[in-house]
């Protein structure tokens, strides 16, 4: 124990440096359970799926054509307010969002969240991860 704290002494911007990071940890985790929506991996999207859960594919209609999940609904991002409406006869029903890579699709997640939709999920990683895992795409 004396050792450590002469290391503490010595090297006291090493220990303070040790310090943040585990704040920041715990700062992230905090926020990570306080969150209205979970991530998911693309293995447990696909045990949503079979469980009834809508998709939301938020990519722009270029890309939904171009591969989604199969029975996905395509509602591009900056839609997403002005069509919030389409989505109230999904009230209760489980929702996964992926976007192209996992970003976008949070942001989205907490606003269907304030709507009363749910509860949401986001494939983490997106169509990526998807397409990483081998998951069938439907095209067109």
């Amino acid at each position: 124990m004396s050792r450590l704290l002469e290391f503490i002494q010595h090297h006291y911007y090493l220990a303070g440096l040790a310090v943040l990071a585990l704040v920041a940890l715990a700062v992230d985790e905090a926020l990570r359970r306080m969150r209205k929506y979970q991530e998911v991996s693309a293995g447990q999207g696909v045990l949503l799926i079979n469980k009834g859960a809508a998709v939301l594919d938020l990519r722009s209609p270029a890309e939904f054509s171009a591969g989604h999940i199969i029975h996905a609904r395509n509602l591009p991002l900056p839609e997403l307010d002005a069509r919030a409406s389409e989505l109230d006869k999904l009230k209760g029903q489980p929702l996964l969002l992926c976007c192209k890579d996992g970003r976008e699709a949070g942001s989205a997640a907490a606003r269907l969240s304030k709507l009363g939709l749910g509860p949401v999920s986001v494939l983490k990683g997106g169509i990526a991860a998807w397409q990483q895992e081998q998951f069938p795409l439907e095209r067109g």
